[in-house]
Order: C-alpha cells, then sequence, then structure tokens
C-alpha cells in the first residue's frame, strides 16, 4: 500500500509541478518518488511487508506482488532514462505526461496484486484511462489522432465484455473474492454454464488488454501511431500488467475448472505467436515490426497461464517479462534516437549505424538478440524457463514456439544487417545527448547481468 501511495503523491506533485512548468523540479520529483517506490518495494521482498495484510479483502501485496511491482518500476526507471530527451519539445504539458504516466504505473500495481475482481476492473480502467490521453497526445499529428481514437473505443468495447463476464462469474459464485471463487468452482466444478461464459469473457477482456491473436488488431496501428514513449511503456509496463493479472486470475480463482479454459487459451497461444512472427517479415517499418513482435511475446507468455500455479511458473513468468520489458525499452529508445534524427522509420535508417554510433549499434543489437531468444542472453534463458515450465503438458505447443522463436530470428537480424552489414551508411549523423548514454548503458547492464545471474529473479517467487 505504501508503495501505491508514493506513486501517487508523486504523480500528483508532478501534475501541480508541471503547472508551475518547472522542468528540473519535474525530473526530480518524478525520479525521486520512483526510487522511494524501488526502495520500498525491495525492502518488502527482503524483509515481509508487516502492513500487507490491511487490505487483504481487496488487494494484497504479496511476494508476487511486489516482484512484478519491482519489474515494471525498473522498466518505468529505464524508460525514464530516455524521457528527458524524447519529451524535449514538451514544455506545459511535460508535468501531465509524466503524470499520466506514473497515473497508468498505479493502476498497474493494483492489477498485480488486487485479491477481488472489482479491483482488478478498477486496475485495467486506472492503468487504460491515462494511455488514451497519451496515444493521442500529439494534437497535430493524424496518426496520434487515429491510435487514441481506435485505442479508446476497443478498450471501451473489451470493457464492457470483462464487465459482463465479472457479472456471471459473481451470479455463479456470490462472490468477487478470488479464493472463494476457487473453493466453489472446486466444490461444483464451472457448473453452471453461466461460470463458462463468464470465464471465457473475462480471458477475452484480459486478451485485448495483452494483445493476443484474435484480440490484437488494434496493437499495430495504436503502436505505430502513438509517440514512441508511450508506445515503449504500452509494449512493456502494461503487457507486464495484463500477463501478471491472467496470471493471478487464472492460477487461482479459475484453476479448479482449468478442463475448461486451457484448450481455448492454448489455441490463442498458438494463433498468437504463429500470425504475429508471419506477419513481422513482411514489414519495412521498424515500429510497426516491434509491435507485431510484442504481439508475438504475448503468444509465448500465453503458455504461462497454461500451466499458472504449477513450480516454476510464476518465477518463468517474472524473468521473462523483466527480460522483454528491459530489451523492448531498450530497443525502442534506440529506434527513437535514429529514426527521428533522420526522419525515416524504416530499416534503412539503421545503414553502417556500427560506423558512426557504435555505441547505439551495439545497444540495439543486445537488445534485438535477447529478444530473438539468441544464447546466451538474458532472453533466451526467458524463454528457456518459460519453455520447460509448459513442456510437460503441451510438448506440442513448445514445438510450435521454438519453431516461431527461429522464424523472428529472420526480421529480427534485418536490423543487425543493416547496423553491421550494409554498404550503405545514412547521410545523418546521429547524436546521443548524455542522458541517452548513461540510460543505453544502464540498459546494457541489467541485459548482462540478467544474463549471469537469472536464477536471482527466477527464485523471487
Amino acid at each position: 500500500m505504501l508503495i501505491l501511495i508514493i506513486l501517487f503523491l508523486t504523480a500528483l506533485a508532478v501534475l501541480f509541478a508541471g503547472l508551475a512548468q518547472k522542468r528540473d523540479l519535474i525530473q526530480w520529483l518524478r525520479m525521486t518518488g520512483m526510487a522511494l517506490a524501488v526502495g520500498v518495494t525491495g525492502w518488502g521482498l527482503l524483509y515481509g511487508v508487516p502492513y500487507g495484510d490491511r487490505y487483504a479483502a481487496m488487494f494484497q501485496f504479496d511476494t508476487f506482488a511486489l516482484a512484478f511491482t519491482l519489474t515494471a518500476l525498473l522498466s518505468t526507471m529505464l524508460l525514464f532514462g530516455f524521457t528527458r530527451w524524447g519529451f524535449r519539445e514538451l514544455h506545459e504539458t511535460l508535468g501531465d505526461h509524466y503524470a499520466l504516466i506514473l497515473f497508468s504505473l498505479c493502476g498497474a500495481l493494483l492489477m498485480f496484486s488486487y485479491s477481488n475482481m472489482v479491483m482488478l476492473f478498477l486496475g485495467i480502467e486506472i492503468l487504460s484511462i491515462p494511455l488514451y490521453v497519451l496515444a493521442g497526445s500529439r494534437r497535430d499529428d493524424l496518426r496520434s489522432n487515429e491510435a487514441a481514437l481506435k485505442y479508446f473505443l476497443m478498450g471501451a468495447f473489451t470493457t464492457g465484455i470483462l464487465l459482463f463476464g465479472i457479472a456471471l462469474v459473481y451470479g455463479a459464485t456470490a462472490s468477487f473474492d478470488l479464493n472463494q471463487i476457487h473453493a466453489v468452482i472446486v466444490a461444483n466444478g464451472h457448473s453452471p454454464q453461466m461460470l463458462s461464459v463468464g470465464i471465457l469473457l473475462v480471458l477475452i477482456g484480459l486478451c485485448f488488454k495483452v494483445s493476443a491473436v484474435p484480440f490484437h488488431f488494434w496493437a499495430p496501428d495504436v503502436y505505430s501511431g502513438s509517440p514512441t514513449i508511450v508506445t515503449t511503456f504500452m509494449a512493456t509496463v502494461v503487457k507486464t500488467a495484463g500477463f501478471a493479472a491472467l496470471y493471478r486470475l487464472f492460477g487461482t480463482a479459475f484453476v479448479g475448472a482449468g478442463e475448461f479454459w486451457t484448450t481455448a487459451v492454448a489455441m490463442v497461444a498458438a494463433l498468437t505467436m504463429t500470425l504475429a512472427n508471419t506477419t513481422a517479415i513482411f514489414q519495412s517499418n521498424v515500429k510497426r515490426m516491434m509491435a507485431y513482435s510484442s504481439i508475438a511475446h504475448a503468444g509465448y507468455l500465453m503458455l504461462a497461464v497454461l500451466v499458472a500455479g504449477q513450480p516454476g511458473a510464476a518465477g518463468a513468468v517474472l524473468f521473462y517479462t523483466l527480460t522483454y520489458s528491459v530489451a523492448t525499452i531498450s530497443a525502442f529508445a534506440c529506434f527513437l534516437l535514429v529514426s527521428e534524427q533522420n526522419q525515416d522509420e524504416t530499416f534503412r535508417a539503421f545503414n553502417g549505424l556500427s560506423k558512426k554510433q557504435p555505441l547505439i549499434a551495439a545497444a540495439m543489437a543486445v537488445a534485438v538478440l535477447s529478444l530473438a531468444g539468441i544464447p546466451p542472453t538474458a532472453g533466451f534463458f526467458g524463454k528457456y524457463f518459460l519453455f520447460t515450465a509448459a513442456f510437460e503438458k503441451y510438448p506440442w505447443l513448445i514445438v510450435l514456439a521454438v519453431i516461431n522463436s527461429a522464424v523472428s530470428i529472420y526480421y529480427y537480424f534485418k536490423i543487425i544487417i543493416a547496423m553491421y552489414f550494409s554498404g550503405e551508411e545514412n547521410a545523418y549523423e546521429v547524436h546521443i545527448p548524455w542522458g541517452f548514454r548513461v540510460a543505453i548503458a544502464a540498459g546494457l547492464v541489467l541485459t548482462v547481468l540478467l544474463t549471469l545471474m537469472p536464477g536471482s529473479v527466477y527464485g523471487l517467487i
């Protein structure tokens, strides 16, 4: 609870500092608040949270919630390392942008810690509403307006489906509490039919939030049209929150009805990874390619939902989301720097980059190698933990996942080929601000640490 209060107060302070247009104060407040939140989260993981049971009827900051909270906080801090330059053109709205990101992060924390389905719904809305605004924050950009409209309309429509599902689950179990729902399902199975329909509708609602097929069609347009900083936040922190919520819900409340929903989740996982990787091959826009990459990783993470509650599954999804987030943020940061200075979002923008900016080229190469799961990067260990957790029950799905991982190498390596093996050189010189250098170095260090010590994260929960 203290972590949530710190982030909320930080968002308010940043918002009011933005009204006064105190740019340096905004930067100091947001990093101080995030550092305090990380410190409290780390303390809770090491020594336990004595105040954790105070709101147990609605949400609980247990080890699971704290571990995912730390992942989201570290991802956001890494992202903030790039925002000083990424938000350089903002003046009177700078505080609004930071505050909206922090408010959205508060919603993510509720999705990590909820123990009641009402709190799940509130967490999703608190997470989503600021993002509707941020997606359309470039008011003079038609693509940004289109992204905001599509995201809002689809989000509102899916919220109705999610609420209908929650209502049906309540009607069948007479409770919103996850443990009580689990007890009813264990006693009665997934009968009556109302409960089965409710579980299916809740699954549809959450699949939209994580952009899983066939509920992914909004993601490529929204990701490519939104400002790159906002896209990065949606592809990492929002996706982490969505899968933590899915894992907690299906590993606690609905685990007793597994014979009903596992087939549907398995089909969603297979379709998501296959369709996304196949479509990504044909993309010429790097940002759109990264959007399909994000969808593909959602397919891999659906494997954790299938084995939710099994030993090692929670650690696998935690490690995977952290390695994926660090690599994705690093890749988007390099893309932001190169594309904006070259005014080009295609692979051509990276031509000959290794000769002009070896640091950016190295950071981008490490990021895409990790996303592809090439050993011995952290991404390889993430896929290894995830695939081994699900292999015993779903060997056919793991074989398909390995094939799709091999397919993804093709489009990830397009960037590496352009940077290191292209005969052409881009005419533009890429300037690296000092903040970018620090943040890129931090991303590389995090990736190396996760590669060298994967068990330190995997064993947290």
